[in-house]
């Protein structure tokens, strides 16, 4: 019997009478799922939702395999009532796996979560097997606290907090106009689509190749990323120097589902500037005229998340820029790495 199979076996075995577990279906599974995690949402009252392009994208990205690495179990009703998931990351300086999934708020208290935990551990120690030194990891919302105490209880323990910062245009007056926020000399502004992606994607890399948590990006992962539902390209811009080198960058996105929640807002979805270019204003400036362009747009303010404990003190950044803490969000760790 194969350790796949073993593996569904034991959780099948320790779900209540009616329940049943079957390999995930992205296409089969997606709408369920992306309702599920709202539903979890909105009973804890965290904002941020999923939209199920989102979803999709997530089971689907390369070297995922939701038959291999996800389950969902189901009630008596042949609703999807959880679902467990591990992702391999499988960087030789940093080994890890991720876990994700949840049960729906009217399947809570029956030790689903707990059963579902175990499938996804397993399936990550067979993921991390030849990567001796790895970790184990999980993240939840600042409000999940149900989540929490089921990663205390399985051992792990809270290693990193992340902000989701907003910036309203009604609490920070903004400019329309990018004059009001010029290039510096020796510098100049480019568009995402005049720039080679491929040197963007080198340039992303080098930015956080210092940063906790933070792997090299493939050009796959790198197309697919800037393909997202979520990706709005035309609304970013990247920093040259004279030479036409790029040396800074900033990433837009925007997630029409949390309209009702958050309001119209424009994210920054990456920014990054390299080292040896950094210290000279151009985060700011990027920025500065990210907002600009997002009050032109139309949009009400502007979102971003950070890690509390950015090396570069980016979050301090934010905070002078007129970024408040809206929510966040626990990264749980199992294992000894500091540097993952």
């Amino acid at each position: 019997m194969s350790q796949s199979h073993e593996r569904i076996l034991r959780l099948a075995n320790a779900l209540p009478t009616g329940f049943s577990v079957h390999p995930c279906s992205a296409a089969r599974d997606v709408a369920e799922l992306t309702e599920l995690t709202n539903e979890n949402y909105r009973r804890i009252g965290y904002p941020l939702m999923y939209s199920e392009g989102d979803m999709l994208e997530d089971l689907t990205a390369s070297g995922i395999d939701p038959q291999s690495d996800a389950v969902v179990v189901l009630a008596p009703t042949g609703a999807i009532a959880g679902w467990a998931w591990a992702v391999g990351a499988t960087d030789a300086e940093k080994p890890r796996a991720y876990l994700f999934g949840g049960v729906h708020p009217l399947f809570q208290g029956n030790g689903l979560g707990r059963h579902l935990l175990a499938w996804s551990r397993d399936r990550a120690e067979e993921l991390l097997a030849p990567f001796p030194g790895s970790t184990i990891q999980a993240q939840c919302v600042e409000p999940d606290e149900r989540a929490q105490r089921l990663y205390v209880a399985a051992g792990m323990r809270p290693i990193r907090y992340y902000s989701e910062m907003l910036l309203r245009f009604a609490d920070r007056p903004t400019s329309s106009k990018l004059s009001d926020a010029p290039i510096p000399a020796g510098y100049q502004s480019l568009a995402i689509a005049d720039v080679d992606l491929e040197a963007l994607r080198v340039l992303k890399n080098h930015c956080f190749a210092d940063h906790w948590g933070s792997s090299s990006m493939t050009p796959v992962e790198w197309q697919e990323y800037l393909a997202a539902e979520s990706a709005r390209p035309a609304l970013g811009e990247v920093i040259a120097d004279a030479q036409g080198n790029l040396v800074a960058y900033q990433l837009t996105g925007a997630f029409p589902q949390d309209n009702d929640t958050v309001g119209h807002v424009l994210w920054v979805n990456n920014l990054g500037v390299h080292r040896e270019h950094r210290n000279r204003g151009l985060a700011r400036l990027l920025l500065e005229r990210h907002l600009i362009r997002a009050q032109a747009d139309g949009y009400e303010g502007s979102m971003l998340g950070v890690d509390a404990a950015s090396l570069t003190g980016a979050n301090k950044l934010y905070t002078s820029v007129g970024y408040k803490h809206h929510s966040g969000a626990i990264r749980f760790i199992l294992g000894d790495a500091e540097f993952s």
